[in-house]
């Protein structure tokens, strides 16, 4: 879970960013990060235990005086800093090192939940500022996961130029063609840059653009597919369970569509051109509000 925005308010025009809009993290900033993230996994950990609680959750056989499921965090993983790039000290800005794999799934095959903030731990245990939507696709690549799924007010969708339809389903070759056409790089390093003329775009255009990125590294790591969505009601079964009528945008190394045959009408193939490129399509997140609490904002991932 990720707190952007709550930083971004409460650091005002103090928030300094370089490339692809990349936080550069001094020490008050870190420090407003770490109350910022403690508040909101306060509210996701008390919001994910009622439902627990409500519709069950939690192996009772191994643990049968527990409650039904448990909401876990901690210092699952480890996190190292991006020092100097490009003359420019990123400070306490990291990048995830390491996961506790083995302990993660012991917990997951409890029938628990990890959850996970931006607050990494670096080699000498200070705080760092690791991105929550790379550290997704850290974690994914990781665990070999099945699934990456980002949840942000940020999503949108593609649009194809040419007949006006929304681009919901495509390959790794192709966001990687996207990718390279908008200049956006996702290193090794898990340190993003985008080209001059997209720096320059809103930053909800960017801020698509490096999920796309850093879904698309999830899925050369490993990860079978990617999917971003737009946080409202039914929006995560209706873009699972539906190959065509699905509510965000999903990422695959094959078509989708395979995987639904009675719902497959072999006219979602994408086409190689660069056309579909140009423009996004700023439909999810403006016209639909957000059901959780404002208090938890609007950088949910």
């Amino acid at each position: 879970v990720g707190c952007r925005q709550q930083v971004d308010d409460r650091n005002g025009e103090g928030t300094k960013r370089s490339n692809a809009h990349i936080r550069v993290t001094d020490s008050d900033t870190l420090r407003i990060l770490e109350e910022e993230a403690g508040f909101v996994r306060f509210e996701i950990e008390r919001q994910l235990n009622r439902c627990l609680r409500l519709h069950g959750g939690g192996d009772v056989s191994k643990t049968p005086n527990a409650p039904n499921g448990n909401v876990l965090s901690g210092n699952f993983f480890s996190s190292k800093p991006f020092g100097v790039i490009d003359g420019v000290d990123y400070q306490h800005t990291g990048r995830p090192k390491h996961l506790n794999v083995k302990r993660v799934l012991d917990i997951v095959e409890n029938g628990d939940i990890v959850l996970l903030t931006p607050v990494g731990i670096g080699p000498t245990g200070e705080g760092m500022n690791v991105n929550s939507e790379s550290l997704a696709a850290f974690v994914a690549a990781s665990l070999c996961a099945n699934k990456v799924i980002y949840c942000s007010n940020d999503s949108m969708l593609l649009k194809d130029n040419d007949s006006g339809k929304t681009v919901q389903n495509f390959r790794v070759k192709d966001s990687l063609a996207l990718l390279k056409h908008f200049e956006v790089d996702v290193h090794g390093n898990y340190f993003v840059t985008v080209g001059k003329e997209t720096e320059e775009k809103n930053f909800r255009e960017v801020a698509m653009l490096m999920k796309l990125g850093w879904a698309t590294r999830a899925l050369q790591d490993g990860v079978e597919r990617a999917h971003i969505i737009a946080p409202t009601n039914g929006a995560l079964i209706e873009e699972l369970f539906t190959a065509k009528d699905g509510t965000g945008t999903c990422i695959s190394h094959d078509t989708y569509e395979s995987v639904h045959p009675e719902d497959d009408s072999g006219d979602n193939e994408m086409s190689n051109t660069v056309d579909y490129r140009e423009e996004f399509v700023a439909a999810l997140a403006e016209e639909h509000e957000p059901k959780w609490p404002k208090a938890i904002g609007v950088d949910l991932q």
